[in-house]
């Protein structure tokens, strides 16, 4: 048997039994059974959530563990394989522009997969203390990297097709059905072609760190409960009417709302409204400026033109979902009475003078 099979198998293997493992080491740990007819408290889903990262935590170190052993007794080296390393800084720079595109090119195949009711997608350390996210975000980058660029390097030293890490990738996600299992190939095409074309590890490393960004602080912001979210902001939001002190979770930013003090109709004033779609629009030609760029040197120049937009087109959709959060923190919001795009001084008079109107027209 050829060295580079048992390293295939390894990825899927850990990805469906290390789950079993880790209930069977610690039983305690397994969740009861869950009652339909109680509701679930916030202490249930913080303690799923933990649950759920040391999950994840115990996956990636197997994975780690496992490659590492395999090294022990089956080396490989990339130059012999004929990978000559790139600068570093280029590498990851590249890497992790082209992860936060897939990310949201991912997003869009996704949503078309839930759109039928058949793919979901699980996004480690969600919900879960930001210590832990980010020791899942480092780990999980780390683990399935490593093992990446060793079992490509050693499909390539004994002159087999790396395609082959695709297929034992994709079948680690079986378990959440064959849509999923696509897009996780497709995943690891993408992972693959970075480390081949740049031949260094830290592309694919950043493009992973880039995409788990994007899901676990951008998406999976979206997809929580408002109430069950914690968020840092930099404190000004007041209400214009009351003058209380506002939190960002008490804020919508797309419709109007009620204040919580005084319940008075408010929201986010015009003029903070203009600067943040003034900012994404700067940005997007910003965007697309550097996608030419990236794309000018490494591209040949007839392609440029027909993947930009594509490519930028990814980084807008990963954008969208972490740039009004990002940019509300960083700059409180400015609120105003009543709805946007309508100046509300005087509103209680304007009614009135409404209202006055429609009576003399029914009196006529």
């Amino acid at each position: 048997m050829s060295p580079s099979v048992l390293l295939l198998v390894l990825y899927p293997v850990i990805s469906m039994a290390a789950p079993a493992v880790f209930y069977s080491l610690w039983p305690k740990n397994r969740p009861p059974v869950p009652n339909l007819a109680d509701a679930v408290t916030q202490t249930e889903k913080a303690a799923t959530a933990r649950l759920g990262a040391l999950i994840s935590l115990f996956i990636d170190g197997s994975l780690i563990c496992g490659t590492l052993l395999w090294w022990l007794f089956f080396s490989v080296d990339l130059d012999e394989a004929g990978f000559s390393t790139n600068s570093r800084l280029p590498s990851a720079l590249i890497g992790g522009y082209l992860g936060v595109s897939w990310a949201g090119i991912s997003i869009w195949l996704l949503a078309l997969g839930a759109a039928t009711g058949r793919m979901r997608r699980e996004i480690p350390g969600l919900m879960a203390p930001l210590k832990v996210q980010i020791a899942v975000w480092l780990m999980g980058a780390l683990a399935e990297e490593t093992w990446r660029v060793t079992a490509i390097a050693a499909l390539v030293a004994n002159r087999n097709s790396p395609l082959f890490s695709v297929v034992a990738f994709g079948s680690g996600y079986l378990s959440l059905g064959l849509q999923r299992a696509a897009v996780a190939s497709l995943e690891g095409v993408f992972f693959g072609f970075l480390f081949l074309w740049q031949g260094s590890f830290l592309a694919p490393f950043a493009a992973h760190l880039a995409i788990q960004a994007v899901y676990l602080w951008g998406v999976g912001e979206w997809s929580q409960d408002r109430r069950s979210r914690k968020t840092w902001q930099i404190p000004g939001t007041k209400c214009p009417v009351c003058q209380t002190h506002l939190k960002l979770l008490q804020i919508k930013l797309s419709e109007v709302f009620e204040c919580p003090s005084c319940g008075e109709p408010l929201s986010l004033s015009d003029g903070y409204q203009n600067v943040m779609r003034f900012v994404a629009a700067f940005g997007f030609g910003f965007l697309i400026l550097c996608t030419m760029l990236l794309l000018i040197d490494w591209v040949p120049a007839n392609l440029v033109f027909w993947l930009t937009y594509p490519v930028s087109y990814g980084v807008m959709t990963s954008a969208l979902f972490l740039y009004r959060r990002t940019f509300t923190r960083l700059f409180p919001p400015r609120l105003q009475r009543g709805t946007p795009y309508f100046i509300t001084l005087n509103l209680e008079g304007r009614h009135k003078s409404k209202a006055s109107n429609g009576e003399d027209h029914d009196s006529n």
